[in-house]
């Protein structure tokens, strides 16, 4: 009796510390860090690193945000959702806020931008919030957001 009762509360905090985890979101600190990390492999690894960032479940998926690199202006390079859909296609005309992001990487400290997109399993637009940063001596910027419907970007970049 007694291990079924333990195991059973084994099973239960597994759980419990499951949807917890499923249920997570990504802060816009959680978003600049993993952002910076990715500066990091980028900046060293250069192209080699790309692969990392196409991984769906690889060190660059955080809670419910994510880092994808763009070739600025046109295109997205690595992606972890989307790169076949993506590839080699430019995006500036279908997605206006391309620009948007490749404007803002080019802030040698990086810098919060703010435009509509589809939660998933969304058609409506919401609003993301997005840190992004050009990688120094590489073609790539890099980002990742979260849907924030409230956080002041330029709050966020007084605060960088």
């Amino acid at each position: 009796m007694k291990f079924a009762t333990q195991f059973f509360l084994i099973i239960f905090v597994c759980c419990m510390a499951s949807t917890a985890v499923a249920g997570d979101k990504a802060t816009p600190k959680d978003v600049y860090d993993l952002v910076i990390k990715a500066y990091d492999v980028v900046q060293g690894l250069k192209e080699e690193s790309l692969v990392a960032f196409n991984d769906p479940k690889g060190e660059f998926i955080y809670k419910d945000t994510y880092v994808y690199v763009m070739q600025c202006p046109e295109y997205v390079v690595a992606h972890p959702y989307a790169i076949d859909k993506l590839r080699g296609k430019d995006l500036r005309a279908k997605y206006p806020f391309q620009n948007t992001l490749c404007e803002g990487g080019k802030d040698p400290q990086g810098t919060w931008v703010e435009y509509k997109w589809p939660k998933p399993g969304s058609k409506e637009p919401a609003r993301k919030i997005s840190f992004v940063i050009g990688v120094k001596g590489t073609p790539y910027t890099i980002a990742a957001g979260i849907y924030d419907e409230t956080t002041s970007t330029a709050e966020l970049n007084r605060g960088k």
